[in-house]
């Protein structure tokens, strides 16, 4: 039932305004202002009764406050027409000015002229009832940041206003400006009425006062369009370096500091300017603090950034990075939210290597369907973001505040969940959002870790830190004794290659080949590679196939693995080798198709989920007894073909009746003929017996005479069907090579423990 427009009150409006597709305004900015939104505008209606309009159903919004042109009201609604959702938000802005900051409606005004041109700013707040000192404006009617950033500039230098913020009602940027002829800065708040902009910085902060509702995207894209993007500095690596400083600061915060206070911000000193004593920012002083935040995170969780490594960014720059961030709170923060900044972080070039966060719709299923328990060992090889171990965490231990995440860090986390990644940037997120879900991260091993060749565990500290680990949990499927000193490399597969997780879950990276031949050796699936390179040539397998065969070897016998493949290793008929080969080992749970536009824009790569079971000794000598029955019930083809041979050894060909009908069955099976294109439309008669598409006979009833463009064309297009023909045939030659390859491999199966 549609709702009568005549009908629609001030919630109704609201509802239908900011559900219109495009609009780019929410509401959530003022989900903390005491009483819902619909109580504290009103809208009315009014219909038109003169002009073209007449008849016209027209809704407006009472001001709070009169308009500078003495307006008390604004159009926001008409009825099949245009809506203004700003108008509504600018006066939600009013309100939260006036009942949270204590401004008075005498101090503010809407649509004020700035010196220059015809532009008005939204709303001006001025120091006092006199209206001579700009002291805060609101920006709402750009709903785009970047151009509401640009808007608030030119307004400051107007108006000469040290702070302004932009906003659409779902996110807000302050600008903070203390010195005109300077350079910009940013706040984590608006000043109240009667306090300085310098006093919001001076002021100290608790954990209960961060914000925990944010998003962390959009706080970045802030950042980078004040200062990063011309920072000269690598984004990603400074970012997470503040990344780790926060949290650690709130960390201490929660643990270690009796009134919870938080030291991530900024430092302000008083100092004579202009002749008279200020507040002002000291950026020396914060940046020292920051950086030393910084240096102790990486004390306690060592591995992430090089030893001695400071932040990079000019003292100016960290000051202004440091305004949008030090006023929300990280730890427990949503790890949707958190993660989807992250992925935005992640550079181009490591997305060009087939490194991309999973989307976290197939992660949970993976998640579900596998069903981890609280007691089994969770691994995700190629861990990325870390976004497979943060659902297992949430299914199998859910936490709601901090107390719930101390419990599952020390009873869960700690212990059953593992990951590793090789790439740099990969191994820093899936450790911070580790530690923002309340994880110590110690079991995220990286980078330069690789799941595919333990050998590169010897070479660092990170590592080594894996090795013991998986020693001290006896998640060696070989014990490793405690005298052994793990220096050897050349043991690295002996005691490593197979381990003994309950759990895998993972997306290994698609793009990209390996060919080290001295690890490639390790692996059964790289046996038709290696015979195809011989000695000479250099042997090369893609990672994700290395990757099917190594998570296999790293399941205990009964575990299961959900792991995200390209279709191609599903459909493709000369990888049949490698189903065949998963099939031995494993149980199919399941194969779940993803549509294509899954990881777009990233790629349009085709891809499934492949779950499988690992079958244990017991089930594999089951197998082994029924394939020996049903083999024992099965001809002797070999026998009769050879008897064949025998009584024609002499013939330069065999009769077909003189082939057993079982045995001809079997071969017709094996190597069928390629199906031949049918003969092409002009070449065929009708069953009338004209031709279809050619000229109709002469009277004499003899063929006309073709031109010799025309058996020109006939030719060309008779080479064009052989030429794919060929194709078609040398195709399937090669299938049959793969198929031989993979029959010969699979006819001594070896298994590794």
């Amino acid at each position: 039932m549609t709702t009568d427009p005549q009908s629609m009150g001030t919630k109704e409006i609201i509802d239908r305004i900011f559900k219109e597709p495009g609009i780019r305004y929410e509401l959530t900015e003022f989900a903390d202002l005491g009483k819902p939104i619909h109580e504290i505008i009103a809208i009315y209606r009014k219909v038109v009764t003169t002009g073209r309009d007449a008849g016209k159903t027209k809704y407006y919004l009472k001001s709070l406050i009169p308009f500078s042109s003495g307006n008390e009201e604004v159009q926001v609604y008409v009825e099949s027409g245009k809506s203004a959702p700003e108008e509504i938000v600018r006066q939600l802005w009013v309100y939260k000015l006036m009942h949270q900051y204590g401004y008075q409606a005498d101090e503010i005004e809407l649509e004020t002229s700035v010196q220059f041109g015809t532009k008005a700013a939204d709303v001006v707040v001025y120091t006092d009832l006199t209206k001579t000192t700009p002291k805060i404006i609101v920006e709402c009617k750009k709903p785009k940041r970047k151009d509401g950033i640009e808007q608030l500039k030119s307004y400051m230098n107007a108006k000469g206003a040290p702070v302004a913020i932009w906003s659409n009602g779902a996110d807000s940027i302050i600008l903070y400006r203390p010195y005109p002829n300077d350079y910009d800065d940013t706040l984590f708040d608006l000043p109240k009425r009667g306090q300085l902009p310098a006093e919001v910085l001076a002021a100290r902060k608790t954990l209960l006062q961060l914000k925990q509702d944010f998003n962390f995207k959009k706080i970045i894209q802030d950042l980078e369009e004040l200062v990063l993007a011309d920072s000269g500095k690598d984004e990603f690596n400074e970012i997470f370096k503040l990344i780790f400083a926060k949290i650690w600061d709130e960390k201490e915060a929660q643990v270690n500091r009796k009134d919870k206070t938080v030291e991530f911000g900024k430092i302000t000193t008083r100092r004579i300017v202009n002749g008279t004593e200020k507040l002002v920012v000291d950026a020396d002083l914060t940046f020292d603090r920051i950086n030393s935040l910084f240096h102790r995170a990486c004390e306690e969780w060592s591995g992430i950034f090089r030893q001695g490594e400071d932040i990079e960014l000019a003292k100016r720059h960290l000051q202004v990075c440091v305004g949008p961030i030090e006023g929300v709170r990280l730890l427990g923060s949503n790890l949707r939210i958190m993660d989807d900044a992250f992925e935005y972080l992640l550079p181009i070039e490591a997305k060009k290597k087939g490194q991309f966060f999973t989307p976290r719709h197939v992660v949970e299923m993976c998640v579900r369907m596998l069903n981890p328990k609280q007691r089994e060992y969770v691994l995700d090889p190629a861990c990325g973001s870390g976004g497979f171990l943060l659902h297992a965490m949430d299914w199998c231990y859910p936490a709601r505040d901090n107390d719930q995440r101390e419990l599952r860090k020390h009873r869960y986390a700690s212990k059953y969940l593992w990951g590793i990644d090789f790439e740099q940037r990969a191994a820093k997120t899936s450790r911070a959002l580790m530690l923002i879900a309340g994880d110590g991260h110690t079991n995220i091993f990286g980078p330069d870790v690789s799941s595919l060749d333990p050998r590169t565990w010897y070479e660092t500290g990170s590592g080594q830190a894996l090795m013991q680990g998986l020693r001290q949990a006896r998640l060696t499927a070989v014990p490793i004794p405690e005298h052994e000193p793990l220096t050897d490399e050349d043991k690295a597969w002996q005691w490593f290659d197979g381990l003994r997780f309950d759990v895998i879950l993972a997306n290994p990276p698609f793009a990209g080949e390996m060919k080290d031949r001295k690890m490639l050796a390790h692996y059964e699936l790289v046996r038709p590679a290696l015979k195809r390179a011989g000695d000479d040539k250099q042997p090369k397998e893609e990672r994700d196939v290395l990757f099917i065969e190594r998570i296999l070897h790293m399941l205990k016998p009964g575990g299961r693995a959900a792991i995200v493949l390209p279709q191609g290793k599903f459909n493709n008929s000369s990888l049949a080798f490698i189903r065949e080969w998963i099939l031995k080992k494993a149980r199919l749970l399941a194969v779940v198709g993803l549509h294509p536009n899954t990881f777009k824009p990233h790629t349009g790569t085709k891809t499934s989920v492949l779950f499988v079971q690992r079958y244990t000794q017991e089930e594999l000598e089951r197998i082994s007894r029924v394939h020996d029955e049903v083999a024992g019930a099965c001809p002797d083809y070999a026998a009769e073909i050879e008897a064949v041979l025998a009584a024609h050894h002499e013939a330069s060909d065999v009769a077909e009746d003189a082939i057993p009908e079982a045995v001809a069955e079997l071969i017709a099976e094996t190597f069928a003929e390629p199906e031949m294109e049918q003969a092409s439309s002009e070449d065929v008669s009708g069953e009338n017996g004209d031709q279809e598409n050619g000229a109709e006979e002469n009277a004499d009833g003899t063929e006309p005479i073709a031109s010799d463009e025309d058996r020109v064309a006939h030719a060309e297009d008779r080479l064009e069907q052989l030429k794919a023909e060929r194709l078609r045939v040398k195709q399937r030659l090669v299938d049959l090579e793969s198929d031989l390859e993979a029959w010969s491999n699979s006819s001594n199966p070896t298994w590794r423990p």
